[in-house]
């Protein structure tokens, strides 16, 4: 017992080595998504064009510097902007918002350390929409589409990149672009009856941010 004990205090010294080696990364961001891709159309066979409104995002994120170029990020982000149905010059709108999860790969074209650090990420996580305005007996265009007051989550996949700038003392800026990707949300975006809502929402958020490596 003895002899088993004393060999597990270099194997605990590597261990904690380890864990001390690794830099982590605690920030904020901030930008403006611009969404797309999701069409509706009616029992007739008429199209239009749905999804949700242009809006801000904010968001926190931390970061773990697993190995020398290879990283993983945890983020949360806000996203503000209406649920939107438009045709041949009308529209409807209902007030919305999102909050997306998700974990990202980071890798990075150089070392910690470095003033400025290119970078490439992706992951996944899940999306949750957010109707959350005034139902009326009756809505413009809902022959395409009903806007409701509902939540639900979708699968989101992440894919990005950008630029860190190490400013010292442990501070750095970001400055990056991610597409968040969701198959079209069938609640929130109900289709009429024979209608159906298609195609894969793409929400292009460019970001800029400020962390605290320690």
């Amino acid at each position: 017992m003895r002899k088993h004990n004393f060999l597990m205090i270099p194997v605990l010294f590597v261990f904690v080595s380890l864990c001390e080696a690794q830099q982590y990364e605690l920030g904020a961001v901030g930008g403006f998504g611009t969404a797309f891709g999701l069409s509706a159309k009616s029992a007739s066979g008429e199209s239009a064009g749905t999804g949700i409104r242009s809006g801000i995002a904010v968001g926190v994120f931390f970061s773990d510097e697993l190995y020398d170029r290879i990283g993983g990020e945890v983020r949360y982000l806000y996203r503000s902007g209406a649920l939107r149905v438009e045709s041949g010059g009308e529209r409807a709108t209902f007030s919305a918002r999102s909050h997306l999860f998700h974990y990202d790969v980071v890798v990075h074209s150089k070392p910690p350390g470095e003033r400025v650090r290119p970078f490439a990420a992706v992951g996944i996580g899940a999306r949750l929409y957010q109707g959350t305005g005034v139902e009326r007996a009756f809505q413009p265009l809902s022959q395409f589409v009903l806007l409701t007051k509902t939540s639900e989550a979708r699968v989101l996949l992440s894919i990005g990149g950008g630029v860190k700038w190490n400013r010292g003392n442990g501070m750095s800026l970001r400055l990056e672009v991610r597409d968040y990707i969701t198959p079209a949300p069938q609640e929130v975006l109900f289709p009429s009856p024979g209608g159906s809502v298609r195609g894969w929402l793409h929400d292009i958020i460019p970001q800029v941010g400020i962390a605290y490596t320690f």
